[in-house]
């Protein structure tokens, strides 16, 4: 099935994620903070993931489940961070490694989702099945009800760098 513009594939994605709990309450940033679980789609930019992951905190790489394209897998390979991988061919909805990824998501039961951008929309439906409350994304106000919280970057600083620093304990960005 071809969908010819982007809010007939989101309002399908909405459909196929089925009755949704109301979001529970959460404290941004202390929900990235705590010790609790989080996923994080990466993006493909690998100077963009370069920095997040040298920016992290050693602590918070044990309770992030990354979901990472395959090229970033040398990128992960000095870290002992937990990393799903994913390729262009097999990360369709229906597919065999995209319901892997699904079913990962949903059993990591993170308390929320990290999920920089640029948005694609069979990421934005896990974002949406993984249960987090809180969803996180840049200029995202669009992607609702898939991303429920909307960074926008500062000048001074680039937005892997003010991603990484939100789940530094104390720090409000």
């Amino acid at each position: 099935m071809r969908f010819l513009c982007k809010p007939l594939l989101y309002r399908w994605f909405i459909r196929k994620a089925g009755q949704m709990k109301k979001t529970k309450a959460f404290s941004f940033p202390e929900c990235l903070q705590s010790q609790e679980k989080v996923v994080f789609f990466m993006p493909e930019d690998k100077e963009f993931a370069k920095i997040i992951l040298s920016e992290l905190p050693e602590e918070s790489l044990k309770k992030i489940l990354f979901i990472a394209h395959g090229d970033l897998e040398i990128l992960f390979s000095t870290t002992k961070a937990q990393v799903s991988y994913y390729t262009d061919e097999g990360c369709r909805y229906g597919e065999t490694l995209f319901d892997k990824l699904e079913y990962q998501v949903k059993t990591y039961a993170p308390v929320a989702c990290v999920y920089p951008g640029p948005y694609k929309p069979q990421f934005l439906y896990l974002a949406l099945i993984s249960g987090a409350a809180c969803r996180v994304g840049f200029d995202c106000a669009k992607e609702f009800p898939f991303l429920n919280v909307s960074l926008h970057p500062l000048k001074t600083i680039s937005p892997a760098r003010m991603m990484a620093r939100y789940f530094i304990k104390g720090k409000k960005g």
